[in-house]
């Protein structure tokens, strides 16, 4: 949500989505704390809910650890349709869940990560995995991947993208 509201703050409007009606309660909260739910739609959906939106009709397209909750075929068509809903000239930037590339880093993540997934699993019944290869599975759905930058231990992955 602090993205939104940054690109709200900036002169953006804004689609937002989730398919968790909590979280999406909270991030009306968050709108109407900033006096800007007249730029901001928030919808219920999951990513299939892309489908409503017309095509090429953003400039941008922003997930924040969307991808890691997703299946392969999940994460292949919602970029297919980021690219369908993009302008020409759109972008795409993720931030995501990734594996580190070196042992040690791997190893430290891992240590910090499986509590988290324990504590995470018994209250939602759910998990996330980390994306492997999403800077190919991004420019095999026809993007071009313009800047990659890992942090925290090199498990998180910010991928800004145009569409070819």
């Amino acid at each position: 949500m602090t993205l939104t509201l940054l690109a709200v703050q900036k002169g953006a409007r804004v689609v937002a989505f989730d398919v968790s009606g909590p979280m999406l309660r909270m991030a009306r909260r968050k709108v109407d704390d900033a006096g800007l739910s007249d730029r901001v739609r928030l919808e219920e959906w999951g990513v299939s809910g892309m489908d409503a939106l017309d095509a090429e009709s953003f400039d941008v397209v922003l997930s924040t650890l969307v991808f890691s909750e997703l299946s392969n075929d999940e994460r292949v068509w919602a970029l297919r349709h980021s690219g369908r809903v993009l302008r020409p000239a759109g972008r795409i930037g993720i931030v995501d869940e990734v594996t580190p590339e070196n042992l040690g880093e791997r190893l430290v993540h891992g240590a910090v990560r499986l509590p988290l997934l324990v504590a995470t699993f018994a209250l939602t019944q759910t998990t996330t995995r980390p994306v492997d290869g999403l800077p190919e599975l991004v420019t095999g759905a026809g993007f071009r991947v313009e800047r990659e930058e890992r942090t925290a231990l090199g498990s998180l992955l910010y991928l800004l993208a145009g569409k070819e």
